[in-house]
């Protein structure tokens, strides 16, 4: 029986995160992490995914449908009384998986099952877009395994719908980057624009803090529960500062690109979404001449840092008990490894 594997990079906001859900651009960069799916046809819908507390998993096809359906009809009463409460109930945990697997095997008209491995480097929780990344290869994989072919736009529309189960209300930004890869100028609800750079970004590095507590979706919706006078100030200066961004970017300027980056560590922690851990990574890289900021939704996660001199960047973090890592920016989007 064919088997056919798929991967799709994690993300990182370069900035934007957070005002991108009210409208607010935002710079998405493709990120040298993958998640791969392995994919083949089969009667019944099988899960393999190591990383996971229940590693194997597998239900009817019928069962996975009927709890997309299930997820999508509570999506639509969440978004009318915006409130998704209900939706993160059911999408808890592996069901993510089974409503995405259910939603897609429906949306391409597949009776059947499908047999899928999922392994790979984008952490769980992180703030680099795991549930994107999955779901953009969960479903190139199953469009692949049925030789069903299917346009990125499209592979990028379901994937989108399924981060709406897990997430709510998403701009749609993890999605098309994880679906496209590259560097990405992005508004909610409008053509994605790629940015090219004449020399990419390599002072780069990652650290991870700790597990959030919160869900993505919960801390969009702490967010949204603030008093509008308090939140309104921090997005729209989020928002000034993408343009910025993408002006620095375009011109190489180092110092104003990490001023920004400052900036909006600084804008996400009066939003209340930032963590000791956070703060003190962001500190101690304004300390030495670079620049930190969290990733994602926060409350935990991955940090972006930057700084001119890599080698003091990476000494200065490992001093603080980290283990940071690097990884290519702006990398290819979902592919076909094999089959």
């Amino acid at each position: 029986m064919g088997m056919v594997t798929v991967s799709a990079p994690g993300k990182v906001h370069l900035i934007g995160e957070h005002a991108v859900v009210y409208g607010k651009p935002a710079i998405l960069a493709a990120v040298g992490r993958r998640i791969l799916v392995t994919a083949a046809k089969a009667d019944q819908v099988e899960v393999s995914d190591k990383e996971m507390e229940f590693p194997n998993q597998s239900w009817t096809a019928q069962e996975c449908r009927e709890a997309a359906a299930q997820a999508f009809r509570a999506w639509d009463t969440g978004s009318r009384e915006k409130d998704f409460s209900r939706v993160f109930a059911l999408s808890h945990g592996n069901n993510f998986k089974k409503i995405g697997i259910g939603h897609a095997l429906s949306r391409l008209g597949i009776d059947g099952g499908v047999r899928l491995e999922i392994s790979g480097g984008v952490p769980v929780g992180s703030g680099l877009g795991s549930s994107a990344s999955l779901a953009v290869a969960l479903v190139k994989a199953i469009a692949e395994a049925y030789h069903k072919p299917l346009p990125l736009a499209e592979v990028n529309a379901l994937a989108y719908d399924i981060e709406k189960v897990m997430h709510g209300s998403p701009s749609g930004g993890d999605n098309t980057a994880c679906c496209y890869g590259g560097l990405s100028w992005f508004v909610k609800g409008q053509l994605v624009e790629p940015l090219h750079l004449a020399r990419p970004l390599e002072n780069v590095m990652f650290v991870y803090t700790r597990k959030p507590v919160k869900t993505t979706g919960e801390l969009v919706q702490l967010v949204r529960d603030l008093d509008v006078r308090i939140r309104e100030p921090h997005i729209e200066a989020l928002g000034r500062a993408a343009f910025a961004m993408r002006d620095a970017l375009l011109a190489g300027d180092h110092a104003k690109i990490m001023s920004l980056i400052n900036a909006a560590q600084e804008h996400l922690a009066r939003l209340g979404v930032s963590v000791p851990e956070i703060d003190r990574v962001h500190e101690r890289m304004q300390e030495i001449g670079g620049a930190a900021k969290g990733c994602g939704a926060m409350g935990g996660g991955i940090v972006l840092c930057y700084h001119p001199d890599k080698a003091r960047m990476t000494e200065t973090l490992r001093a603080m008990g980290f283990s940071p890592w690097d990884a290519p920016l702006a990398v290819e989007g979902v592919r076909v490894e094999h089959s």
